[in-house]
């Protein structure tokens, strides 16, 4: 008597074909191709999980079309189609509402919205922010959030729901007209425990009246910040900010960013505020703009007109560091020779950052401004104030002539060219 010694044997289709390393590396490959990551997110369970991290890794809800593309809603009532069309931001609430695909909000890293734009626009404020605030919650592992034309419900939520986790903070476009709006400002700020960067563009705090105050407010960052970037704010920002700095609770930096508008202004309460030890990079653009403050042109060399706004704003500086970002415009060499003449005495490094996307060079298109800025380095090196003079660029060609067009400070081995460098990072 036999028995049936057979064994089943499993069906090849449903073993793991390559070890998850082989996988994440396909996968890899894919970042940057949002269509192909969704083709491999088909395939398998194993490709799905690898994929999706990267499709929802950052997600944007910005909406920049009119309408046309977006999914049709339906009517809550009737359950018939309307007229106008379901935006990014309530089709993305919808998905994290939803059981079977609740569990893609634990892939977000990063969020970007805006009320204001597209079809937001139109939509009552109200549900907007309950939207906001349910997507917000359902995000327990984001880090980076960026908001355009934020309301103060937007920073309760946050406040809320990310005080502990978030990392990154841009917001631009706000105006604060009231106490309240200001205090809220505030709470959200505090609240931040973990917050490392802040990034504040195009705001506006009012007058000290507005917000409900006889004297200027003082506006306290996060104690754990370690950079920030301040660009297209008014001098009331600037000095709510340096009056923060004097709070105990401070945050010590390592770098801040601020853009310089070749106007005359007065930001010594904010230079004072942050202190010697952070790396202060001033971004001068291209310089070739009207001053709004200039009240005298001269006419025999028109960039020393600059001159009043480059000492009023750097006037206070207390840091030995300072990083010029900048475009590729050839009036640019003549600009600096004026602006390492004027430079407080605290300062004794000092890096040229051109940026490397600019197209409105070549640098080198004015040898004579080229010995002017190497007379004005020599200088500053003669009394004492100058250790070092670094510049950078990603384009190589002008970088490699430097050391001639400045062959002064080069014999006095202050010069140094940065050929290392790929990108401009804070």
């Amino acid at each position: 008597m036999s028995k049936d010694c057979s064994t089943s044997v499993p069906d090849i289709s449903l073993q793991r074909r390559f070890p998850n390393e082989i996988s994440d590396i396909i996968v890899g490959y894919l970042v940057d191709d949002l269509p192909s990551l969704r083709n491999v997110a088909l395939l398998c369970h194993d490709f799905a999980n690898l994929a999706q991290s990267h499709i929802f890794g950052q997600v944007d809800l910005k909406d920049v079309s009119n309408g046309t593309g977006y999914f049709p809603s339906r009517s809550r009532s009737s359950g018939h189609r309307r007229d106008n069309y379901l935006p990014l931001m309530y089709r993305f609430a919808a998905l994290l509402n939803d059981p079977q695909t609740a569990f893609l909000g634990r892939f977000v890293r990063r969020l970007n919205f805006d009320p204001c734009s597209g079809p937001l626009r139109n939509v009552e404020q109200v549900e907007l922010d309950l939207t906001i605030s349910s997507i917000l919650q359902q995000l327990p592992l984001l880090t980076e959030l960026r908001v355009n034309c934020g309301r103060l419900g937007h920073f309760a939520a946050a406040q809320m729901y990310l005080s502990q986790q978030l990392k990154v903070l841009r917001i631009g476009n706000m105006v604060f007209h009231d106490h309240n709006g200001f205090e809220q400002l505030q709470d959200l700020l505090t609240s931040l425990t973990n917050l490392t960067f802040l990034a504040i563009h195009d705001w506006s705090l009012g007058r000290p009246l507005d917000i409900g105050t006889t004297s200027a407010r003082a506006l306290i960052l996060p104690s754990s910040l370690k950079k920030a970037c301040i660009t297209g704010t008014d001098e009331h920002t600037l000095n709510a900010l340096g009056l923060g700095w004097k709070s105990p609770q401070a945050p010590v930096l390592s770098s801040f960013f601020s853009d310089f508008r070749n106007e005359v202004e007065d930001r010594s309460t904010l230079w004072t505020g942050i202190g010697s030890q952070a790396v202060i990079v001033l971004d001068v653009g291209n310089t070739m703009y009207w001053p709004g403050n200039l009240t005298t042109w001269n006419k025999a060399d028109p960039i020393a007109s600059y001159i009043p706004a480059m000492v009023s704003v750097t006037r206070g500086l207390i840091c030995s560091e300072l990083t010029l970002y900048c475009s590729q415009l050839y009036h640019l060499i003549a600009y600096f020779a004026h602006f390492v003449s004027v430079l407080p005495e605290a300062i004794r490094r000092i890096c040229i950052d051109f940026n490397a996307g600019a197209s409105d060079g070549p640098l080198d298109r004015d040898l004579d401004s080229w010995v002017k800025l190497d007379s004005a380095l020599m200088n500053r090196h003669a009394l004492g104030l100058l250790e070092n003079v670094c510049f950078r660029c990603t384009k190589r060609t002008t970088p490699d002539r430097i050391p001639a067009l400045l062959h002064h400070s080069e014999e006095v081995r202050v010069l140094e060219v940065d050929h290392a460098t790929v990108f401009f990072e804070l």
